[in-house]
């Protein structure tokens, strides 16, 4: 049984979220500002999806076992998948950039840091392929201090 109009909703009010989310920005462009905007603006997004989702009665709602998740859960889950997606911008543009240099090599997986204090901190890049020519391209890029490693091996 689909319900239409509750997922209908869910859509609206995440696409509205989102436009406020994006008009917050540039209202207040204060850069200290900008992880409190977009932590309330999560919790805002999620609440939004979610209530009207939750609205739907029958054996999908019994399924979803009952948690009870705190503001440390939420800001933990929102700074994972907000390292996730940088890890995956990052090993695109590296793979785009060795593709380009006609390396040999690829970048399996960026495994990257986001400190309280901003920016992003590359922690390791896990490569497959020429092992040497793509460990120079990666240092003139990345500098010394990230750890890159063939990809396949267990990590240490």
């Amino acid at each position: 049984m689909i319900y239409t109009d509750q997922i209908r909703t869910a859509v609206l009010a995440a696409c509205c979220t989102a436009i406020g989310l994006t008009a917050a920005e540039y209202i207040v462009p204060l850069e200290k500002f900008e992880k409190q905007i977009r932590l309330i603006f999560a919790v805002i997004m999620m609440t939004v999806i979610l209530t009207p989702l939750t609205k739907i009665t029958g054996g999908m709602v019994s399924e979803i076992p009952e948690t009870q998740l705190t503001a440390e859960d939420i800001t933990e889950n929102a700074k994972r998948m907000q390292e996730q997606a940088a890890a995956e911008s990052i090993r695109t543009a590296l793979n785009h950039a060795l593709t380009e240099k006609e390396s040999g090599c690829t970048v399996e997986s960026v495994i990257v840091h986001i400190p309280e204090t901003g920016g992003i901190d590359i922690i390791e890049v896990k490569v497959t392929g020429n092992l040497l020519t793509g460990t120079v391209c990666l240092r003139e890029w990345l500098g010394d201090s990230v750890t890159i490693t063939e990809g396949g091996e267990p990590d240490a």
